[in-house]
């Protein structure tokens, strides 16, 4: 029987795999792709991680170990390049290559290898889980779980159905590189929107929402509206909107005393906060960790303001206050070849007022989901929930029972969970930098000592009265 066997390899198991080659757990861990890829979809020019280098998979909870980002540079023979580049924050690219590195080196990881079922194991006092590796059906025992298979991209309920029949014409960020193709839209006739030529026809593109994400696309797409560099000739490829149902396009908060909220005493102050409290708190706290960041809304606005010297038209339009409404996704059969388009209804929030537009293509930056995967729906009746439907997890990330008179469950072993539990830890659950410390804390309920010191990461502040 295993120690732990983990369900997905995304950063956070896979920092967890990584710390666990400190000790004598005995684990495994599967996931259902190929190979490890790190929001492959949004891996874009230019883009970067919102958080320093330092927030790899190991260094705030074992800045000694030899899984550390810096190591990985040492082993590339980058160190000195990295040293010279003088930043922070690390390209996308990068990042995933790093952990690609250290996935490379874990005896413990299973890619192609999806669980379909896991069920209490009556007999061994722990869990029986069925995996699919490379078409074989395989049956493993382990006291303990944790569940590392990140959230899902989630779009709005308008535009779920045109994504399913038009992947490459309704799609979220997170599909952006993956499904994204401009040379099958080029010669797509539409509606020209704030266009100074009305007899010229354009593709139009639109991307929603104004986190990151969204940032990145409409960076990524405004660099390709014009061939080449000089964007001075009235030719575009497409007209690119922007629209938000934000109040505008702000900064996320990044300043110092603002990120100690991503930090252990956060954690601790929101966990001990009343039930009923705490989604009043997580819902004032968008700009910690949904805005842009600072540098490339200063990117962009540069772009902008090169694209309007001599005044010429921006074929681009931003829009703030505005939420898609309704959309439907129709053939258009004036064209030399039928086509289809997105029409939408929209509403401008604030002045209650509707409008109507047509795209050739949308790109939804309209976040993600939280919930557990399905291959734990057998034993899901014996996971606590509170009043709000969401499953109850203790201060160490482990799901608690169903109580009941009768003790009905079978095991005392713990399912742990990794970026699952924001409605009880905080925001601090999604963020890379509090990903190693997490470990760090599911690996002293593994072990049962302190395995790695989880109380070195101090703050200034103090959040409780």
């Amino acid at each position: 029987m295993l120690d732990i066997i983990g369900i997905g390899v995304g950063p956070f198991n896979l920092s967890l795999a990584a710390l666990l080659t400190k000790t004598d757990v005995t684990a495994k861990f599967f996931e259902q792709k190929a190979e490890f890829n790190w929001h492959k979809g949004m891996i874009l020019p230019n883009t970067t991680l919102q958080v320093p280098f330092m927030a790899d998979l190991v260094t705030m909870i074992d800045p000694t170990s030899p899984y550390s980002f810096l190591n990985y540079l040492h082993t590339q023979h980058r160190l000195l390049k990295f040293y010279f580049l003088e930043e922070f924050k690390i390209y996308r690219k990068e990042y995933n290559h790093y952990c690609q590195w250290v996935a490379g080196q874990l005896d413990s990881l299973n890619f192609d290898a999806a669980v379909i079922d896991v069920a209490f194991d009556d007999s061994n006092d722990g869990f029986v889980v069925t995996v699919c590796e490379q078409g074989m059906q395989n049956t493993y025992h382990a006291k303990n779980l944790v569940i590392g298979t990140g959230t899902q991209a989630t779009l709005p309920p308008s535009l779920q159905d045109i994504a399913k029949q038009a992947p490459n014409r309704c799609m979220h960020t997170a599909h952006f590189a993956d499904n994204f193709d401009l040379d099958s839209l080029n010669n797509v006739s539409s509606l020209d929107l704030n266009s100074t030529k009305t007899d010229n026809k354009l593709t139009k593109v639109l991307v929603l929402g104004s986190g990151q994400s969204s940032a990145e696309v409409y960076r990524t797409l405004f660099d390709q509206q014009f061939d080449g560099d000089d964007s001075t000739n009235d030719n575009p490829k497409f007209q690119l909107d922007w629209m938000t149902r934000s109040a505008g396009f702000f900064p996320m908060e990044y300043s110092p005393l603002g990120l100690e909220h991503f930090s252990p005493a956060y954690t601790d102050y929101f966990y001990d906060l009343d039930s009923a409290t705490k989604p009043q708190v997580i819902a004032k706290q968008d700009l910690l960790y949904k805005g842009m960041g600072f540098e490339t809304i200063r990117d962009i606005y540069h772009r902008l303001y090169e694209r309007s010297i001599t005044n010429q038209d921006l074929y681009s339009t931003l829009l703030s206050n505005c939420e898609v409404v309704e959309a439907t996704l129709t053939t258009m059969l004036e064209v030399p070849e039928p086509t289809d388009t997105i029409k939408l209804v929209g509403r401008q929030r604030e002045q209650n007022q509707d409008f109507t537009a047509e795209y050739d293509c949308v790109i939804a930056g309209t976040g993600y989901r939280y919930g557990l995967p399905e291959c734990l729906n057998t034993i899901l009746p014996s996971i606590a929930h509170d009043e709000f439907d969401q499953p109850v997890i203790d201060r160490d990330y482990a799901l608690k029972y169903v109580l009941t008179d009768q003790k009905d469950i079978a095991t005392d072993g713990n399912i742990f969970v990794q970026n699952q539990e924001v409605h009880t830890h905080g925001v601090g659950a999604p963020d890379l930098g509090l990903g190693a410390y997490r470990a760090g804390c599911i690996i002293n309920q593994l072990t049962g000592e302190q395995t790695y010191d989880t109380d070195a990461l101090k703050v200034f502040q103090k959040f409780g009265a």
